[in-house]
């Protein structure tokens, strides 16, 4: 089971505030070290200013020379070392005998601690060391009489205690500033955090990257092409059916970060120029294929801030339409021989009721001449039992709309190996038949010519009729998707036949005159089945 992540809100807490805590500990240790540094140095001065004060005092050579301190040297010292803090003032004379002390048991002892050496060659110095007192930093100051040769040291020492407490009174303000600033700075995380969670609406990012995955996986999924636009036309969002079909076009290359008006000029966005909120069904151009678009615009307080774009080839759409338009033949066939077949079924039913059972006999005599000769005329021209079949029905339909049907040819049809093909040429022949009804439309006298053949390897059809007919000048106009003369919603059937050939590698030949009727040729190679199944061309 996989383990169960962090919520983004503790990550981003714990994140900031570690770096806030890093960042703060850093900086001040370095603003500490600054200052205990500088509180060291001020006092290391503070004691040498005093030393070097009192190496120039004149009571102070008097003393040394006298051998002795009196009182006042001593009053003054004392006066100095309280108002300054400071541990010690000493007077030496050169041996390090020392001649003046806070304790006067220790006047007439050595100095002590090993660092009185330089003093006595004329050198100002400080230096920490342990005395009689205790640890302390020391400044050391040679004393000159008038004549300016040595005649003994001043030495002032500071507690280090003194000094730590110095060092610690600095440093506790960077210190309590520090801590302030962390509980602001954790505050601050706090609220950012929020923030984010809030922006990314409550979405943690193993969802957010969930959904992403999702997103992705249908836009993949989908087979109509998919562009997302930003508001200032440039696409954003491709998905691979798009890319598919733009390349099939002409257009190879990533789109992502281009114009739309640049790859795809023919696209005019409505929904951005007219402020629409959507645009369906618009057929528009690109390169050698042409789409079907669908355009919808986002909005975000009123305002546009892109729009989605699907489109899929209208070939596509075309041939769904022809699959569509061949179920809708076949229902209306069946609902016409279920017509026919219950008319039948009550003529047998009420003969058997009026128990004439010679003229029942002589009606299903009838019947069965009938359908044996259409089955036989139509058997001795197509071997394929689904081409046949449907045949047969819309046979019947002509002879129900008493149109004269003739039917000719001189090879057989195979039978088809190819379930295509075979929807093909039901498409072919059902739309043509359909084109030869309507346009006999009020005309006495109906005849329909269809010829069936095989040349070359090729399955050859025919259809003549003796309808209105059309100027072969207006021909380009009737092939046009959509165009008719019968009104709105119509036209379709020529352009679903042509699509259909094209699409099994066949050619079209139309002829026809105004009065004349129409002729219709057409060629398609084909695959046929022989007798012990193996396909044959």
């Amino acid at each position: 089971m996989r383990k169960k992540d962090m919520p983004f809100m503790l990550q981003m807490l714990l994140f900031t505030s570690g770096l806030i805590c890093l960042t703060l500990l850093v900086t001040g240790l370095l603003i500490g070290y600054n200052q205990a540094t500088g509180t060291k140095e001020a006092l290391a001065d503070k004691a040498s200013l005093s030393a070097s004060h009192f190496a120039r005092m004149p009571i102070v050579a008097d003393a040394l020379a006298e051998g002795e301190a009196d009182d006042e040297l001593r009053t003054i010292a004392a006066e100095v070392r309280e108002n300054n803090n400071l541990q010690y003032i000493v007077l030496m004379n050169m041996e390090g005998i020392r001649l003046m002390h806070p304790v006067p048991e220790r006047i007439g002892e050595h100095f002590v601690g090993g660092d009185i050496e330089d003093v006595f060659e004329g050198k100002s110095y400080t230096s920490e060391a342990v005395g009689t007192l205790g640890p302390s930093m020391r400044a050391f100051e040679p004393v000159y009489d008038q004549d300016g040769m040595q005649i003994g040291a001043i030495s002032v020492g500071i507690s280090t205690e003194v000094i730590n407490q110095a060092v610690w009174d600095s440093v506790k303000i960077t210190i309590y500033g520090t801590a302030v600033s962390l509980l602001l700075g954790l505050a601050g995380s706090y609220l950012l955090a929020r923030r984010l969670k809030k922006t990314l609406f409550n979405l943690e990012p193993q969802e957010i990257a969930y959904l992403i995955e999702e997103r992705e996986a249908m836009l993949d999924s989908v087979s109509e092409g998919v562009i997302a636009i930003n508001a200032d036309g440039y696409i954003i969002i491709a998905n691979p059916s798009a890319e598919i079909m733009l390349e099939r076009a002409g257009l190879h290359g990533n789109i992502i970060g281009q114009k739309i008006s640049e790859i795809w000029p023919e696209l005019s966005l409505e929904v951005f120029v007219n402020g629409e909120k959507a645009v369906y069904d618009k057929a528009v151009r690109f390169g050698e294929l042409e789409m079907i678009t669908n355009s919808v615009s986002f909005q975000v307080d009123k305002h546009n801030v892109g729009a989605l774009v699907t489109f899929r080839d209208r070939n596509e759409l075309d041939a769904m339409m022809k699959k569509l338009s061949g179920v809708e033949s076949y229902a209306h066939t069946l609902r016409m021989q279920t017509h026919e077949f219950m008319n039948k079924l009550h003529i047998i039913g009420a003969m058997v009721y009026t128990e004439s059972y010679e003229e029942l006999a002589e009606y299903v005599d009838s019947l069965s001449m009938i359908y044996q000769r259409e089955t036989g005329i139509i058997s001795a021209h197509i071997d394929d039992v689904a081409i046949a079949g449907y045949l047969l029905t819309k046979l019947e339909r002509l002879e129900q709309l008493q149109i004269d049907v003739d039917i000719q040819g001189e090879n057989k049809w195979p039978s088809l190996s190819d379930p295509t093909a075979v929807d093909r040429w039901i498409t072919i022949i059902g739309n043509s038949l359909e084109n030869a009804v309507e346009a006999m439309v009020g005309q006495e006298e109906k005849k329909v010519t269809l010829i069936f053949d095989v040349f070359d390897g090729a399955l050859f059809y025919e259809i003549r009729d003796n309808g209105e007919g059309f100027d072969v000048e207006d021909l380009p106009f009737i092939l046009e998707k959509g165009y008719s003369t019968k009104g709105l919603n119509r036209g379709y059937g020529m352009t679903i036949m042509i699509n259909a050939v094209k699409a099994g590698n066949g050619n079209y030949h139309i002829q026809s005159e105004i009065g004349a009727g129409v002729c219709l040729q057409i060629t398609m190679p084909y695959e046929w089945n022989d007798k012990e199944g193996n396909n044959s061309q």
